[in-house]
């Protein structure tokens, strides 16, 4: 007995199998099913620009120059946000899925900062926007 060559098994298969029409249903009848036509988000989620990372959230103007003290003003987490700008010389504390604060551009990971008190110092740059989703 000789194996039929997978394109002809597929050809015997498929023809006698037609299209169905298109129907709605529940999404939890969905499961399985393929969509008759794309589906798009209407909207970001989460609607605000979330860091991906743990560390601080400061304005990439201010860390052009590494080593650099800034000033923490704050702490932002993952469903509190810290409310005001981050101006000049300053960071606020931020972890993963936090809303950046505004006028912060840029995310310096934990692992390349050493804090002191109310001051942590940054000794590498992240390029800007890198840990921000």
């Amino acid at each position: 007995m000789s194996l039929l060559p997978v394109e002809e098994a597929k050809a015997r298969i498929l023809a006698g199998v037609e299209p169905t029409s298109a129907e709605k249903v529940s999404l939890l009848e969905g499961n399985g099913r393929i969509l008759a036509s794309p589906l798009s988000a209407t909207r970001d989620q989460p609607p605000f620009a979330a860091s991906a990372m743990d560390g601080y959230a400061v304005r990439g103007k201010d860390i052009e120059n590494v080593p650099v003290d800034l000033h923490i003003i704050g702490e932002a987490s993952a469903g509190t946000s810290f409310d005001g700008p981050v101006q000049a010389g300053q960071a606020v504390r931020i972890f993963t899925g936090a809303p950046v604060p505004d006028d912060a551009d840029s995310i310096i990971i934990q692992e390349n900062t050493q804090r002191r008190d109310d001051t942590v110092t940054i000794l590498k740059q992240a390029p800007k926007s890198r840990f921000i989703r």
